[in-house]
């Protein structure tokens, strides 16, 4: 197995002498005083700046603030290079699934049954289905948090879609066991296992997620294995757990060894503009 580097520098506290610290100490006041005329770093505070609304309100791309100074900032915050990937990569998986819906469909002489185990606000699945809308699908969006599968819900409706919202643990075995029965088509993981620092976590997600596919079963995998914005983000932004927001970069090669072993096959990986996400397809072995 190949070795990860760990995260403690990221999450040990920095001297007190360090530039560094002093930099980003006086960034956290910032972000935490004047920064919350910004609609957007205001939500990052309430929710989580790793959290489903706090995507889709980068989805969106709209500044908004408060005092005029406060759409400023916030335009500034919209445009960080982490968020233009994110942009970027909603994209990017959006018009993967389209394809792959259109793919599979021609094939089947039933619904095409898809499933989102972590859709946030489910603005990019919702996109490619509205797209595909003359298909026979069947969705299923999911998510552990509550205000996430009310605004997929919400946006659901807007976009006069049919599909079944859910809250549920993407990492329980429990939560799983109706998905397995229902045999999806094509199960989506997007930005999940890159808040998560646990490794055996993720490595048995994947074994979790291959055994909900029939062989010939798709999974649309969100990778990170870069982040130019790592250690402001490590050390100013808090997460929706509270802590601050320390990412875990893994290896593409990581990656790909656990989804083999896992049975699955790598049949298509595209990086995004900004080349910090990627969207990788893989099928059941």
């Amino acid at each position: 197995m190949m070795k990860i580097d760990p995260m403690e520098a990221l999450t040990k506290p920095l001297p007190v002498w360090s530039p560094r610290a002093w930099y980003y100490g006086a960034a956290r006041s910032f972000m935490n005083s004047a920064g919350r005329l910004s609609d957007g770093i205001a939500l990052g505070y309430r929710y989580g700046f790793d959290s489903g609304v706090m995507l889709e309100y980068v989805y969106q791309n709209k500044a908004n603030g408060k005092l005029g100074i406060g759409k400023l900032i916030d335009r500034m915050y919209l445009n960080a290079p982490g968020w233009r990937g994110i942009r970027n990569r909603g994209r990017l998986l959006s018009n993967t699934l389209a394809n792959t819906i259109e793919e599979k469909a021609a094939d089947l002489d039933r619904p095409l049954r898809i499933v989102d185990l972590a859709c946030g606000g489910g603005r990019y699945v919702l996109e490619a289905l509205k797209a595909t809308e003359t298909w026979d699908v069947q969705a299923i969006l999911r998510d552990y948090r509550q205000e996430n599968v009310d605004s997929a819900t919400a946006l659901a409706q807007d976009l006069g879609l049919n599909v079944t919202t859910q809250r549920a643990d993407a990492f329980s075995d429990f939560d799983l066991e109706d998905i397995a029965a229902w045999q999806p088509d094509i199960v989506i993981v997007s930005g999940l296992h890159e808040i998560f620092e646990d490794d055996e976590l993720i490595e048995v997600h994947f074994r979790q997620v291959s055994a909900l596919l029939q062989t010939g079963g798709t999974l649309l995998q969100t990778i990170q294995p870069t982040h130019p914005q790592l250690e402001f983000i490590a050390r100013v932004l808090p997460a929706h757990t509270g802590k601050l927001w320390a990412m875990r970069l893994r290896p593409w090669e990581v990656t790909r060894e656990w989804a083999r072993k896992a049975g699955l096959q790598i049949r298509t990986k595209i990086m995004e503009n900004e080349n910090i996400f990627g969207v990788v397809r893989l099928e059941k072995e």
